[in-house]
Order: C-alpha cells, then sequence, then structure tokens
C-alpha cells in the first residue's frame, strides 16, 4: 500500500476578515509512544463550534489537544479510537454548557475526525459536517445530518456517521462545518481535483463567512505540513514560498540558519561557506547526521506563509532559550519533539521551541519511532556515503598507479612518459568503484546486521511461546501470545522464514481458541468486485440468490449463487423512480422475500417515507405505499425486518417500532404500536431483529435492547435496555471485548440453531450470541495476517442465508462462507 505526505491549507473568513490560522484545525502524525494500533494512524482534527458562548482559541485547542492525545492512546479498533474522541470532545462541551446555562450560553461543536492509514482514509462526521472528496474520475459529497446528529455539546449520547475513501496521490478533500452552494459547482464537481492554490483561489471567491479545511495527499512517507495563507496578499498565487521546519539532525558543518534567514546570508560569504564544507572532513557521527538528514528530508512546499516578525533566529553560540523573546505555552505531548541539534547544551528550553513551531506553520509532523525499514534505511545511507568517499580515494589512486606504472611495462617507451587515461574511462571508474564498493557493503550488512536483528527477536518469540505453554492462568497466557505474534511482526520485518511461519500458525491457533475465535474461509464472489465507486450497506439472501443495496447508486443489485461463486445479473433493474404514480426515494433496507407470494417479486426494498419496491428478475418494478399510520407520520425509517408474514419497522427517530400484519408479504391493514406505555430510548437504535414475541435492537454506542411483546391487555411490554451480554471465556478476564468492538448491523438467524450475529465492522468479524440470555458462543472471522482474504476497510454489510451461508461485503467485493458452525 502507498503512503501519502499530506499537504493541509485552512480557509477561515469572519466578518469579511481572512485569518491564516484556522482554531479547532489539529493535523497530528503518530507519536513515538502510542497505543497499539494507533502507530500508523495520522489524525486531522476539525472542529467548528458555533453558539452565544465565548470559547477563546486556547480552550478549543486545549479541547482539540486533549481529544488527539486520548485518541492516540486508545488501544484497539481505529473506530473504537474515534468513537472515544469524539466521545471525549462531547463531554467536554457538553460540562461547558452545563456550567453556562444559567447564563444562557451555549456552544455547539461540528467535528470531523480523519484517519489516514496507509491510503485508506477514515472519516467521522459529528453535527452537520460536510466532507468533499474529489478524485480523477470520481467525486463524493459526504453529508447525513440524521446519522451525524445536530452536533456535540448538546446531550451525552455523541452521534457520529463513518464513511472511508481510498486515495490516491493529488486527490482533494474538504473538511466544512459551512457549505456554501458555490462549492457544489467548485469543488465537488471539479474533476480531475485542482491543486490547493487553485482550489483555495475558486472557494475563496465566495461572499460570506467561511471555515473550512483542504487536504491533498501526495506519494511520501507520512508527512504532515499545514500550511497558512497570506492574507495580506490581494490573491492566494502573489504569496511567498513557505518555510517548512524539518524534524532532522542535519551535519554540524552545515549552518541552516542561513538558508532560512537571509540576513544572515549577508554576514558570511557564499564562497567561504562552500570551502569550509569541502575542506571539512567527514567524520563518523557526521555519517549519522547525513544518513538521518537524507532519510527525513523533504521538498519546502510552494505556498505562502508570511515570515513572523517576533521569531528571532541566533545567530551565535548562546542556547536558543537566552535569545528567544517568546513566552512559553503548552503544547499537546502528542506531537512528538524534534531533535536537538548535536552540539546544542542540555538545557535548551523547549517550551521556546514549541512556540516557535506554533508560530511558524505549517510543521511537519512525524513519528519519530524506529522501524526496521527506516534503520535499514539510515545505515544504507551511511555506508553509501562512506562508500562514495573511499571510492574517489580509490579512484585517484589507482589513476595514479596505472598512469606510472603501466608505461613501465611497455617496450620502447620513455620511463618517465606518463599514461594519458581517456576522460570516458575516468569517469567509468569514477561511477562504478563507488558502486561496488556500495553494494558489497550492502551485501554484507545484510547478511549479518539484519540477520543479528531477526535471530534476536525470533529467539524472544521462541521464549514467550515457552512460557504462555507453561502458564496456567488463560489472561497470562493470552498476553504471552499476544507478545509471540508482536516479535513475529518485528522480526518478519528483516526475515520472513519457514520457522517464523511455523511458530505464528501455532501461536495464532492457540490464542483463537483461548479467545473464542473461530477462523472460516472466506471466498471472494466476483472476480474482478462489483465496480470501485460501489459501496454495499445492507445485503439479503434466499437459498440461491443474493441482493445488495449499493449505498452510492441508491440501487439494488441481483446475484446468483453458483455453488462456488455468484454471478452477477447485469440486467436486473430495481432502484427509485416512479412507478405507477407513485414515487420511491432513497432506499434505506432490504429483505429477502418468500418464493411464493402475491406479487411474485423476490427482493423487497424500503425507503424512508414508508413506500415499498418488490423486484424480481427479468420484471418491472412495483410500488405500493404502507397503510398511513394512525395519528401521527413517519419520522424517518431506519431499519425493517420480515417474521412469520409480519412486517416490523424501525422508526427511530420518531422512537418507535410498528407492525403490519401481512398476507402473502403484502400489507393492506393498519399497523399496531409495538410498545406499551414504556417506550425505550431508541432515537439512536440503527438495527433491529425479530424472532416470534422477541424484539433486539441495535444501538450507534454498540449496546442492545431487548423487548418482549405482551399480548395480554393487563401486562405490559416490557423491554430491558441496555441487554447484559454475557462473556464466559476466562481469557477475556482483565479486557472488555464488547467495548472494543464497533457494532453496526444485526441478524437473526432460522431455527433449528437460532443465533443473535452481530457484525464488528472495523475486525471484520461476527459475534455470536444464543438469543435471550445472549451469552457469547465464539467469534466468526477470516484467517488473520497475510493469510486474510479481505480488503482492508471496515465490513459494510453483513446477512445470512436461510441454508447458512454467511455474506460479508468489504470496500466492492462480497465474501461468503458456507462452513458455518
Amino acid at each position: 500500500m502507498a503512503t501519502f505526505d499530506l499537504s493541509i491549507l485552512p480557509i477561515h473568513r469572519q466578518n469579511g476578515q481572512e485569518f491564516a490560522d484556522l482554531p479547532g484545525l489539529l493535523a497530528v502524525a503518530p507519536p513515538r509512544k502510542s497505543a497499539r494500533g494507533r502507530d500508523k494512524d495520522s489524525l486531522v482534527l476539525y472542529l467548528m463550534l458555533s453558539g452565544n458562548a465565548e470559547f477563546s482559541t486556547a480552550d478549543t485547542k486545549q479541547v482539540t489537544s486533549n481529544a488527539a492525545n486520548l485518541f492516540f492512546q486508545t488501544p484497539g479498533s481505529l473506530t473504537s479510537a474515534m468513537r472515544k474522541t469524539v466521545e471525549n470532545i462531547n463531554s467536554a462541551l457538553l460540562e461547558r454548557n452545563l456550567s453556562t446555562t444559567g447564563r444562557g450560553q451555549y456552544a455547539l461543536g461540528v467535528l470531523v475526525l480523519a484517519v489516514i492509514r496507509e491510503n485508506t482514509c477514515t472519516l467521522s462526521l459529528s453535527g452537520p459536517a460536510h466532507v468533499a472528496w474529489v478524485s480523477d474520475g470520481q467525486q463524493r459529497h459526504i453529508y447525513d445530518p440524521a446519522l451525524s446528529g445536530k452536533g456535540l455539546g448538546s446531550s451525552q449520547n455523541a452521534q457520529s456517521y463513518l464513511s472511508q475513501v481510498q486515495f490516491q496521490s493529488n486527490d482533494l478533500i474538504a473538511l466544512c462545518g459551512r457549505f456554501p452552494k458555490d462549492w457544489e459547482a467548485d469543488l465537488v464537481n471539479a474533476s480531475p481535483p485542482s491543486s490547493l492554490e487553485a482550489s483555495y483561489r475558486k472557494l475563496t471567491f465566495t461572499k460570506g463567512d467561511l471555515h473550512a479545511a483542504l487536504i491533498q495527499p501526495h506519494g511520501g512517507h507520512g508527512i504532515i505540513t499545514v500550511l497558512k495563507p497570506d492574507v495580506r496578499a490581494s490573491h492566494p498565487s502573489t504569496t511567498q514560498p513557505v518555510s517548512v521546519i524539518e524534524e532532522s539532525v542535519e551535519p554540524e558543518s552545515f549552518d541552516t540558519r542561513m538558508q532560512d534567514d537571509p540576513e544572515l546570508e549577508t554576514d558570511v560569504p557564499i564562497d567561504q561557506t562552500e570551502a569550509h564544507i569541502e575542506e571539512s572532513p567527514i567524520t563518523e557521527d557526521e555519517l549519522d547526521a547525513l544518513a538521518d538528514y537524507g532519510a527525513h528530508m523533504v521538498q519546502p512546499s510552494a505556498y505562502a506563509i508570511p515570515p513572523h516578525p517576533d521569531v528571532k533566529y541566533p545567530i551565535d553560540d548562546k542556547p536558543v532559550a537566552e535569545q528567544s523573546p517568546i513566552g512559553t505555552r503548552s503544547f499537546p505531548p502528542s506531537i512528538p519533539r524534534a531533535k536537538p541539534v548535536e552540539g546544542v547544551e542540555d538545557d535548551i528550553n523547549l517550551e521556546t521551541d514549541d512556540e516557535i513551531i506554533g508560530q511558524s506553520a505549517p510543521v511537519e509532523v512525524k513519528d519519530d519511532k524506529p522501524t526496521a525499514h527506516a534503520e535499514a534505511a539510515r545505515q544504507m545511507a551511511k555506508v553509501m556515503v562512506g562508500g562514495i568517499k573511499t571510492g574517489r580515494r580509490l579512484n585517484e589512486r589507482a589513476a595514479d598507479f596505472l598512469r606510472n606504472f603501466i608505461p613501465k611495462l611497455l617496450p620502447g617507451t620513455e620511463s618517465n612518459q606518463p599514461l594519458v587515461i581517456p576522460t570516458y574511462a575516468m569517469v567509468s571508474m569514477a561511477l562504478i568503484i563507488p558502486v561496488l564498493v556500495a553494494v558489497v557493503s550492502w551485501v554484507v550488512y545484510d547478511k549479518y546486521g539484519l540477520n543479528e536483528r531477526y535471530n534476536e527477536l525470533y529467539q524472544l518469540a521462541l521464549v514467550e511461546s515457552a512460557r504462555a505453554g507453561s502458564e496456567t492462568d488463560p489472561g497470562r497466557q493470552r498476553d504471552a501470545y499476544v507478545r509471540v505474534l508482536e516479535y513475529l511482526d518485528d522480526a518478519e520485518q528483516y526475515r520472513e522464514t519457514d520457522k517464523t511461519k511455523v511458530l505464528r500458525t501455532d501461536a495464532q491457533t492457540k490464542l483463537d481458541n483461548l479467545m473464542g475465535i473461530f477462523r472460516l474461509e472466506f471466498i471472494p464472489a466476483f472476480t474482478n468486485g462489483l465496480g470501485n465507486s460501489t459501496q454495499v450497506s445492507r445485503m439479503a439472501a434466499s437459498e440461491s440468490d443474493l441482493y445488495m443495496l449499493d449505498a452510492e447508486r441508491g440501487n439494488i443489485l441481483h446475484a446468483a449463487f453458483t455453488g462456488r461463486s455468484l454471478e452477477l445479473d447485469g440486467a436486473f433493474n430495481c432502484q427509485p423512480g416512479t412507478y405507477g404514480g407513485y414515487q420511491v426515494g432513497t432506499l434505506v433496507d432490504i429483505l429477502a422475500l418468500p418464493k411464493v407470494n402475491a406479487v411474485g417479486a423476490s427482493v423487497l426494498g424500503i425507503d424512508t417515507a414508508g413506500n415499498l419496491l418488490y423486484c424480481s428478475p427479468g420484471q418491472v418494478p412495483q410500488v405500493f405505499p404502507l397503510p398511513p399510520l394512525p395519528n401521527t407520520n413517519w419520522g424517518r425509517i431506519t431499519s425493517f425486518v420480515l417474521d412469520n408474514d409480519r412486517l416490523y419497522i424501525l422508526d427511530a427517530e420518531s422512537r418507535s417500532v410498528w407492525v403490519y400484519d401481512g398476507r402473502d408479504s403484502t400489507f393492506l391493514d393498519p399497523p399496531y404500536f409495538f410498545f406499551g406505555n414504556q417506550i425505550p430510548n431508541i432515537e439512536n437504535a440503527i438495527d433491529l431483529a425479530v424472532s416470534g414475541d422477541d424484539l433486539y435492537l441495535l444501538h450507534t454506542d454498540g449496546r442492545l435492547s431487548t423487548c418482549t411483546f405482551s399480548r395480554i391487555s393487563t401486562v405490559p411490554t416490557r423491554c430491558v435496555d441496555p441487554a447484559p451480554r454475557i462473556d464466559n471465556f476466562p481469557a477475556h478476564q482483565g479486557i472488555d471485548i464488547f467495548s472494543q468492538a464497533h457494532f453496526t448491523q444485526m441478524s437473526l438467524t432460522n431455527p433449528p440453531n437460532p443465533v443473535v450475529l452481530l457484525l464488528d465492522s472495523e475486525n471484520q468479524s461476527v459475534f455470536r450470541f444464543t438469543p435471550r440470555s445472549l451469552e457469547l458462543q465464539n467469534q466468526v472471522s477470516g484467517f488473520a495476517g497475510k493469510a486474510s482474504p479481505f480488503q482492508q476497510g471496515p465490513v459494510g454489510a453483513m446477512t445470512i442465508s436461510p441454508n447458512y451461508v454467511l455474506y460479508l461485503a468489504v470496500g466492492n467485493q462480497v465474501y461468503f462462507a458456507t462452513n458455518i458452525p
């Protein structure tokens, strides 16, 4: 997978005044001490506050910094960390609002979290936020206030809406709290994506207040650069080049201050500086510094940031802390400090350095945590620098030797006549000899240096494996096997052998047995997938057919199961539109119908207004609106399910579940209300399942609610919220696996083996519970590590057929497994 550098450009205009800074915008690369699972995640946090409460820039920065720290200290799944970050900001705003209630002041937050891991960008939207993604040939405007909520700080429940895009170089992403109408044409409909400068120019032509951040990825090593426009200029293109502060240790023979301050260049002539560089011998420490500098150096950006008039650079040998007039301030601990230049005293005031970094955006933020490849690159650069120097010496000595020695071997030649070597031969030797030296050095290092580190990590993995085998406590056994896999991950960065594969298989199998994980062989259903832009949000299956709801286009796809794969039906037509005088809007859920029904359809879809769309291969779709509700209207239908010819419809916005009694899958009679006087809090319910009189509701925070319908008038329908889930696995002691999961969909299998299935989309697994008692049976997942058949990213949809074929949709592909326990 590709790794991208990120360039971020804020857009901020308020009351006609342009600002270079954007309060609430924070970009952080993974710090050195990140929690497990966060070491490859880069975070861009965008927070826009609205309301009448006073919220200073320092207060906003404190909220965003605390949230970023919490994100990188939260282990486990990505969505779990993002959810806790959203809850942290919501709690901070809610506490602030509660303290100012008596004064009638409040502040609501519109939040976008963008987490970049390799070429995948996972988005979390809270409040009426907009995200526009423009790529070459495709665009998306991500905006759904029904799922993202009204904003943070208004209630204890923090709503968020998750989405995901796949990055390509030079794509453009805009994070917006306000989305002017003009931007629909200037931004979303722009293809291919424009540069940051061109996009900034077009978008700032819009009148009124603006509050947004533009992100553009480029191929690189995960470096983040936050830019500032020159608001003093009338046009972005008239700005000066950006100054980029790099976290790299440069050689002592280079005075980097002369590169940044033109006034210092006049104090030392350039020719003297160059002469000093050429005459200085290269020491071992300088080779290390050159290697680090070569591995981390980036080109300065082409965007303008006006130089800060308050920042003065030291020009003598005093410590920086003694000369900088800038005051100290707190800085987010999640952002790694720049390494001090060798030779500077240890008592340098780091707070002063932080102030300079904070006022001289953009800041290049990156993780200083050494990896095997980074260490190898540093050693290789060191070897090559030394090899080139040695090669030059050898080249000069060889040339002198040949000039003096070869003429002595030629008869009839004066011994004092030097041999003239052609220029092309000299050039060839100058190129070939350093390359040969470097190659030989690298081969020696690869054979002995890397192999030594590999053996050390492999031996540590063996020790932990033996410790796990001797343990009797399941919790300590679990931790030991986890360490075995971590050591093997590090060892295989240097070399992957049959020994590591065998040890990995043994440790993974024993860890799965402890954790109750049952791994299945999932098979890709389609040879070439469903198309790059297809995003399956819901699925329904019969014994021989699979139906998929495409969230991008809003239509239903059909595929026939052949026993070994699925064949896509390109002629199947089932999409929103006008049929028989009824207008069908965006479909929110689908279900497979029994083979025998009055309409002759095979799949049923429903829109938010209660219109039923019946479809079947080779037939024209039919629409039947549901009978109207008694004394009320639909809020927004979320999901529906069919059980024993009864249609249960979840309207979370109106806190209701309505039940239609049907005949042959048609529903002509008015519905009845499922709940009695006790109506549970289901405003954030996202899915439901029904078995007889038992109703199960899944909420956005992952909890379950259960209700039992009472058919006795004197006994009310009772609900349990939240319904307790039982985990009897001894190896789960000390951890809460339910809080680490991100449950997004639910299903219920048919007798004789009824099981409640919960989809953990982030970890690509399915939890299996017994009905009513909700005791965890096991987890179903694909093979781990490199043997995983799934694409990267969360699972978008899940369904199970009546003959127990489990389907999972990931990205633009569907996977199925037939050997369900």
